[in-house]
């Protein structure tokens, strides 16, 4: 016994300035997590029921438009939302297409939940979503608004120090500071609803030609290199996915001109493409690529993930080239 009682206070003599950072840490993210909770419970919960309210309301729709016939469905965030026009790649592909996408602020899982349970046998489901969300924490990514975070699956089932990094992760400055000046309560309330849509779940272009946004903030957006933690989960989903029926790929998101000048964020961009195909997933984006889906400020409506309508026009022949591409070598 007291062989482990000296054991016990050398460990903490050698360990007491880690362990007191952990310890200030972990009370700073719970007192963090109390704040945003009470936040949310407020006024600002409604910028994250949008996400359901649009899921549900895109179910309405797909069977609405084709109750019977199996259709692509372009899931993800809010990055297809605004850059994928449906009904101009239905032409193109001669094919029904739905544009699926909700958004990034309650994690991936809740993506491809949600579009599991809209797709049907027969159905192509191309997933589009920021670097972010496949990064390191996806999962905990202002997930369920984070007013539930301690009670998720995924919470539950890690350990007490992947807890603690999972909080000290999290974006405290948006969950208590709430968007920045280019998501302000005025041009939200306008575009973040279901009459914004369009007939195939889109962003309708007169909704966004009507409502100017604030300023595109300028900055410098690293690249997250894909984490474990979530090819693992898009592995399961391609699986579920298969089971049913469904094919599945993935296509890399748009983003603003100028971070591919950097070598290190094309160096983990292709690292992610690697890694991606290497797990067994089929991602139509190639490196050869990247000067497609980067887009200059004038393309650009938002966020630097959301294209305006012009951009919109490019990104979709992009898309409809790939898939186009990929069809050919099908039948090769």
């Amino acid at each position: 016994m007291d062989v482990m009682k000296e054991n016990f206070s050398n460990f903490f003599q050698e360990n007491k300035i880690r362990l007191s950072v952990i310890l200030v840490s972990f009370l700073l993210s719970i007192c963090g997590y109390t704040l945003a909770t009470l936040r949310f419970q407020g006024e600002y919960i409604h910028r994250h029921q949008w996400i359901t309210t649009f899921a549900d309301y895109k179910k309405q729709l797909r069977e609405s438009a084709y109750p019977t016939t199996p259709v692509l469905l372009i899931a993800g965030d809010s990055t297809p939302l605004f850059g994928v026009d449906a009904k101009t790649l239905s032409e193109k592909l001669n094919k029904p297409v739905i544009n699926y996408g909700l958004g990034a602020a309650s994690g991936l899982s809740t993506i491809l939940n949600e579009t599991f349970y809209s797709v049907r046998s027969g159905d192509e489901v191309i997933l589009i979503v920021s670097d972010r969300l496949l990064a390191e924490n996806s999962e905990l990514y202002l997930n369920q608004a984070l007013v539930n975070i301690l009670d998720s699956e995924e919470m539950t089932a890690a350990t007490w120090l992947q807890q603690i990094q999972s909080l000290l992760f999290a974006p405290w400055d948006i969950i208590l500071f709430g968007f920045d000046g280019a998501d302000d309560d005025s041009h939200f309330m306008e575009v973040y609803q279901t009459q914004s849509l369009g007939e195939f779940g889109d962003m309708n272009a007169e909704v966004l030609a009507s409502n100017n946004p604030p300023t595109l903030p300028n900055k410098i957006t690293r690249a997250y290199p894909v984490s474990e933690s979530a090819i693992e989960r898009l592995n399961q989903f391609k699986n579920e996915l298969h089971a049913k029926g469904v094919k599945f790929s993935l296509l890399l998101s748009p983003r603003m001109k100028g971070y591919t000048d950097r070598n290190n964020y094309k160096n983990v961009i292709y690292a992610n493409i690697e890694s991606l195909r290497s797990a067994g997933l089929t991602i139509l984006t190639s490196q050869n690529d990247l000067p497609d889906i980067c887009f200059d400020k004038k393309y650009l409506y938002d966020f630097d993930t959301h294209l305006n309508t012009t951009g919109r026009d490019i990104f979709t022949r992009y898309i409809a080239n790939k898939l186009l591409q990929q069809d050919h070598k099908t039948l090769l």
